[in-house]
């Protein structure tokens, strides 16, 4: 059993070396988790300008949010990851001129496909599913605290991102964390302009 997990290991990271997943999964989960929060925060922003009082209401809106960016990234994702690899291997087969189905290259590039989509999906969808856990508990909380805490779990999650970038970047964490966290008051700022209409 042991034997046969390390092998399963060590292929994975042949599969990480050819196909270059690492890299890529970092900035999948760094765009798209942005995305995600800057969605809920848009929607949780417009529940609250428009008044909801039924936490219900916020779950079922911000959900079906949630759904959407997942699907709609591991959709996505999967085709474009697929038929960018399949072109990467159809190029290598004329230059070396030899078929590489069922080689090590061709089933990292399809493992690649597979794991970049969930990748792409998952953290969309999550990044925007945590400022809505307040309103679980919506039964025992006021509305308006689950907005602000909603709202400061999106604001933690932007200031991670920072943080991560600016460590994969090398640059000045501070800085990287600041214009997160400005696109989120920038996006608050533009969504309070909506109850001039």
């Amino acid at each position: 059993m042991k034997k046969k997990i390390k092998e399963y290991i060590q292929k994975l990271k042949a599969y990480n070396k050819i196909a270059n997943i690492g890299q890529i999964s970092r900035r999948y989960i760094a765009l798209n988790g942005f995305d995600g929060v800057i969605t809920i925060i848009g929607v949780l922003l417009g529940s609250y300008i428009i008044g909801f009082e039924d936490y219900k209401n916020v779950i079922i809106a911000g959900a079906a949010v949630c759904i959407s960016l997942t699907v709609s990234g591991v959709w996505s994702a999967y085709n474009s990851e697929s038929a960018e690899r399949t072109k990467e291997i159809q190029d290598l087969e004329k230059s070396t001129l030899h078929m590489l189905n069922g080689t090590i290259i061709s089933k990292a590039q399809g493992y690649a496909s597979i794991i970049l989509s969930a990748v792409n999906g998952l953290s969309s969808g999550l990044a925007a599913f945590i400022p809505l856990t307040p309103f679980f508990f919506g039964r025992f909380l006021p509305i308006n605290t689950c907005f602000y805490v909603g709202a400061a779990f999106a604001f933690v999650i932007l200031a991670s991102i920072g943080i991560f970038l600016g460590r994969v970047s090398r640059r000045n964490l501070a800085i990287s964390v600041i214009k997160m966290v400005l696109a989120g008051v920038f996006c608050i700022g533009l969504g309070f302009l909506l109850e001039l209409i």
